[in-house]
Parts: C-alpha cells; sequence; structure tokens
C-alpha cells in the first residue's frame, strides 16, 4: 500500500471536528491532536495532567489519523484511563510514520504501539537488528477467536502476535445520487454513464481514481484471477497474463479520469460534484458525505463477470520492541489498551457509523444494522484478498507505481510495463 495514503489524506484538509463518542470523557486539550514535536498531545504524561494509578502503567500510543478519527481516539482514550487508572499518551510521530520508526526505535525512544494497516507486519517480525516487533502473546487475555479470521491472521507471523486489530478497510465504488440514477453492476454500465458525463474541456470527468497507485488500482489488476504476488507460493505475478488481462480494463478506466492522477487532483473533482464516480475508501466517508448531497456506494462493478479482487487492509494496534525491556505495568498499559478497544462493541459501532470503519469485532460483523455504506465496503472486502504480508511485498509497490504511470502518459504499453516491473522486482528479491 502507498505507505504516504494517510498523510496526504491529512494534507487535503481532512474531516471537520465533530463531537466525540457519546459519552466518553474528553480531555482539555482540543486541538487538532497533532504534536510535531512528539510531544503528548493529549494532554496526558508529559505534562504531568495525567499520572497512573497504583498498580497501573503508563504507555506511548504513536498515531496519524484523520481530525475526526483522531478526537475519537482522544475519547477512547480517556474512558480507558478512567475505568483502568492507566495512562495512554497519545502522540504524533512528526513526519512520516514508516520514516520515524526507522530513526527512533532504533534510538530506544520509539512509542509502544503504533496504529497502522497489517502490511508491515511481516517485514517488521523477521527485522533483528534491531527488533521491531514485540511478540505478545503471553500478555494478552484476548481470545482471538473474537475476531474475524482476516484479522486474526493479520496480526500474527510465524507464530508470534504482534498487535491487535479493529477494522478493515478496501476502496470500492462511490457514486452521486444526483447524477446516476441506479448504480452501475457491470464494467460495462459503468463506462456508459461515464461517457454521458465526461468533459475535460469544461472541467469535468467520469471518474476520480488515483489510477497509478496499487493499492487502489489492485481491484482491476487482479480481477481475472492474477495475483500481484502470490504470498503462498512466494511468487510475483505482475507479469502473469491475468494481470495483463486485468490491466487492459483499467486503461479503459484512465481514459474518464483528470490528466493528474495524484490522490487530491482527483478526490477533489467527486467532492465539488465534478464527475458521477470515485474509487476510494472508507476513510473518506466522513469526507464526501459532507461535500456530496446523496452519497452512495457501492460494490465495484463485475469485469467480464469477475469481481475486481481488491487489496483489503487490517487497521491494528502493533506492539513495539520497545515493550521488550519495558516493566510489566507498561506492557499491560497498551496491550489492555488495544484489548479494550478492539474488543469494545460500541467502540466498533461507532467507528462504522461515524467513519465507515469495517469492523472485524466478530460479533458486530453479524450485525445487521450496520449502515448500507459500510456493509457495502464489507462485501467489497469478501470479494477482495488481504495485502500480503511477506516481506518480498515491500519489493512490489513502487515498480507496478511506475509501470502504471509510464502506462497512463503514454509512454510505454501495458504488457512491456508490467514485464519491466516484474524484471525490476525479481531483482531485488
Amino acid at each position: 500500500m502507498n505507505e504516504k495514503r494517510r498523510t496526504l489524506l491529512k494534507t487535503i484538509g481532512g474531516s471537520t471536528a465533530i463531537a466525540t463518542l457519546a459519552g466518553c470523557v474528553t480531555t482539555d486539550d482540543s486541538d487538532d491532536g497533532s504534536s510535531g514535536d512528539g510531544s503528548g498531545d493529549d494532554g496526558s504524561g508529559d505534562d504531568g495532567s495525567s499520572q497512573p494509578t497504583d498498580g497501573a502503567g503508563e504507555a506511548t500510543l504513536w498515531v496519524d489519523l484523520l481530525d475526526a478519527e483522531d478526537e475519537d481516539v482522544d475519547g477512547y482514550i480517556a474512558d480507558f484511563e478512567e475505568e483502568t487508572g492507566h495512562v495512554i499518551n497519545k502522540e504524533a510521530p512528526g513526519g512520516e510514520l514508516d520514516e520515524q520508526l526507522d530513526t527512533s526505535i532504533p534510538a530506544g525512544d520509539g512509542p509502544d504501539s503504533w496504529i497502522w494497516a497489517h502490511d508491515w507486519v511481516g517485514r517488521f517480525a523477521v527485522r533483528e537488528q534491531p527488533p521491531f516487533l514485540y511478540d505478545a502473546a503471553d500478555d494478552l487475555d484476548v481470545d482471538l477467536d473474537v475476531y474475524t479470521g482476516a484479522a486474526q491472521e493479520a496480526v500474527q507471523f510465524d507464530g508470534g502476535v504482534y498487535g491487535l486489530p479493529f477494522a478493515s478497510e478496501t476502496v470500492t465504488l462511490f457514486y452521486n445520487e444526483d447524477m446516476v440514477d441506479e448504480p452501475p453492476e457491470t464494467f460495462d454500465e459503468m463506462v456508459e454513464i461515464m461517457e454521458e458525463f465526461h468533459d475535460p474541456a469544461a472541467g469535468e470527468y467520469g471518474l476520480s481514481y488515483p489510477v497509478t497507485d496499487p493499492y487502489f488500482t489492485s481491484g482491476f489488476l487482479q480481477a481475472y484471477g492474477g495475483d500481484l504476488y502470490d504470498e503462498a507460493n512466494l511468487e510475483v505475478g505482475v507479469d502473469s497474463d491475468e494481470v495483463k488481462q486485468g490491466l487492459g480494463a483499467l486503461e479503459t478506466l484512465f481514459d474518464y479520469v483528470p490528466s493528474d492522477p495524484s490522490y487530491e487532483s482527483q478526490i477533489v473533482v467527486f467532492a465539488d460534484g465534478l464527475a458521477p464516480f470515485a474509487i476510494n475508501g472508507p476513510w473518506e466517508l466522513g469526507n464526501l458525505n459532507e461535500e456530496v448531497d446523496n452519497l452512495g456506494v457501492t460494490t465495484l462493478p463485475t469485469v467480464d463477470g469477475n469481481n475486481p479482487r481488491t487489496y483489503s487492509g487490517i487497521q491494528m494496534f502493533y506492539f513495539s520492541s520497545m515493550l521488550a525491556d519495558a516493566d510489566q505495568e507498561r506492557i499491560d498499559a497498551i496491550t489492555d489498551f488495544a484489548e479494550w478497544h478492539t474488543t469494545s462493541e460500541e467502540v466498533a459501532r461507532n467507528n462504522a457509523d461515524r467513519h465507515g470503519y469495517i469492523p472485524v469485532l466478530e460479533s458486530v460483523v453479524e450485525d445487521s444494522d450496520l449502515s448500507d455504506d459500510v456493509q457495502a465496503f464489507a462485501q467489497q472486502v469478501d470479494h477482495g484478498v488481504p495485502m500480503p504480508t511477506h516481506p518480498d511485498m515491500d519489493s512490489v509497490w513502487v515498480p507496478v507505481e511506475e509501470a502504471l504511470s509510464r502506462v497512463f502518459n503514454g509512454d510505454q504499453d501495458g504488457d512491456a510495463a508490467l514485464d519491466q516491473a516484474a524484471e525490476e522486482i525479481r531483482e531485488q528479491l
């Protein structure tokens, strides 16, 4: 997945601040939750305003979320602290999360936990000098069976449990109900509607879609059964006939998006009512519901009868190697908070209602009261595949993104671009 995605989302404005979860005890600090110097941004811990009670511990959590998500985490932490006496110091990483981890953990001043999708588990779990993750299997009380099967798998690697899951995410189809009477069920139907609205000379387009990002385009690339990376067999599939066929479908969509494929340029045209469709993730639900009067969400249309196989990510609390030498109270503080957060039905439902988070807590997944939007994303998750966690996957993202850029810009044909990408990937492995 594009590791800069969440930072990009924050730079384009994010969700406006809204009230925290009903019943939560909010903190005194009502800013946006950011702290460029890495100091606690929720008013606890470093400034002495909150200290753990006897027998409780204090731990640090790094988050890089949209404003509304960040506010709710403040509320969850406040509730947890009041119930348990533990203290969780929530901080912003102060830059790109992976880069800050690369600097802080070797220096011994990294966080005890951070929030990110599961695709880092494999490469961080095998890193030994220094280790990045902590196996908390012996410190957890929760039975992993309370989570969906995909979520259970996502937080484990080679027998270790390196975090706890709280949501899944993927991309699917948004549509403007004022422009589209019925969402398309097939790719051809979608093309027909895009053709009706596409008029670049007037600043109008058929689609908003960051088409050179492999995470966003994985569904179409893998629609015919090919895998960018076959984790079961540890094989690169970028140059397979099936992926090349998928790129053929994706190239059709190239004709209907703005000339700048970057995330910011794409999302704004849909938010401004200048495109009938957008392909994006649940993190944009709050923003788009504010910008688009009648927003619809549905699964991606079938391509020659095939459901696009989008990559899905499992959002999780990672357990940092900073815990390896920590006292038990500190370990308990962060593992207890992760358990409290990820097993709370109230938290899961609130995150689904307010942020479009797709629940991974089984008791909530089975709840038919989830909104239509969240159910649409959940259905797309069912059609898709989890992002591979094997460290080899790190070598796949950039060559595929560069290949898509060359095709989008007309510098290379699709088959040749994928052949070149596959060769580059295999040379790195």
